[in-house]
């Protein structure tokens, strides 16, 4: 070969390489900032997961590009139920809520997450993948909301000022219950079911406006339940299912790399809140009551009421003959079939519509 191939062969050898690493060196993003709405301040959801997210994770994978000011809905005077129709309205932009929170609006909301459904994160998480394609449909379709990705607290469990031996001797008692099918379960066990946001109910136990109340494990253990309530039930209620929402027209005015790199990225989020959860529900009951190692502070002295085959009886009648049917009624034909076509199938359940 001449001297004179020799250099168009290395030229274009090197013209190869150059385009092969161009190729590999993502473009990089515009410039893009936004609010973001977060879950419950102070509990783990949002102080481990969402706010290292938005500070740390998303910037720096950005190359500083994506700028986001997060604040929790608690620090910002919301309720709960309004956050879902505020992302819906495009009064906000992006935001995290617990989806039965509005649940009584909008029921596709719980569909995941009915009271007695699952019995472990492992379960709601097979639930969530089937359910996930059409709700988001729903969403898009129905309330102008880009769904993003899910997370979850850990198991949904019960706090009792007096004392109780079985979930039935909580008949006649007010239990603040969070979400539609929540509140069916407490009417179904004889009790009254009262709706109080958050950040409201350790007060309300500590003056005796509840009896008992609702949260996961964990998360009434960082909000201090335990000064007021003595008695706790391990059962799981439900989950607490939290989403990742957009507001669809503004979802829609980013650029398609920005879409792409948080889609991503909140993907890994996702995993990382469902990993956090699976453990969650143990430490909870042993800080609350001291009955193991607690790594999030000096565990209280709760008395830990042991679930019997009589409240794993009243759960499942629960389900079948209140949770069920309620929301059945409350959700419509369409969303009756897309649910049996999604979790039903998943878990051998039919709602008849």
């Amino acid at each position: 070969m001449s001297l004179k191939h020799l250099i168009a062969a290395a030229a274009l050898a090197g013209s190869f390489a150059v385009g092969s690493a161009t190729a590999q060196t993502p473009a990089p993003l515009p410039s893009t900032s936004f609010n973001v709405v977060g879950s419950i301040g102070g509990l783990s959801m949002y102080t481990n997961r969402e706010l290292p997210f938005w500070t740390d994770t998303v910037p720096k994978a950005s190359g500083g590009a994506i700028k986001v000011q997060v604040k929790p809905f608690t620090e910002l005077g919301f309720k709960g139920a309004e956050v879902f129709r505020l992302v819906s309205s495009g009064t906000l932009q992006f935001a995290t809520t617990v989806l039965n929170y509005n649940s009584g609006e909008v029921p596709m909301n719980e569909a995941a997450d009915l009271v007695g459904l699952v019995g472990s994160v492992e379960e709601l998480e097979k639930v969530i993948e089937a359910i996930r394609p059409a709700y988001a449909k729903f969403l898009e379709e129905k309330h102008g909301i880009k769904l993003l990705g899910f997370g979850t607290y850990q198991a949904q469990v019960l706090y009792c000022r007096d004392a109780f031996v079985t979930i039935a001797d909580l008949k006649g008692r007010k239990i603040r219950a969070s979400g539609a099918s929540q509140q069916a379960f407490v009417t179904h066990i004889g009790a009254s079911p009262l709706n109080i946001a958050f950040a409201e109910v350790q007060p309300a136990l500590a003056s005796g406006v509840v009896d008992c109340a609702i949260t996961g494990a964990l998360s009434g253990y960082k909000s201090k339940w335990h000064e007021a309530a003595k008695f706790i039930s391990p059962m799981p209620v439900n989950f607490g299912v939290a989403a990742q929402l957009a507001n669809l027209k503004w979802w829609n005015s980013l650029d398609p790399k920005v879409q792409a790199f948080l889609q991503t990225e909140l993907n890994k989020l996702e995993k990382s809140i469902f990993e956090q959860a699976r453990t969650e529900t143990q430490t909870g009951i042993n800080c609350n009551t001291g009955t193991g190692p607690c790594s999030e502070g000096a565990p209280a002295a709760m008395k830990l009421v042991p679930v019997t085959p009589a409240d794993e009886a009243l759960r499942k009648d629960a389900l079948t003959k209140a949770i069920l049917p309620s929301f059945a009624k409350r959700c419509g034909p369409d969303c009756v079939k897309t649910w049996n076509d999604t979790v039903g199938k998943t878990l051998n359940v039919t709602l008849a519509p």
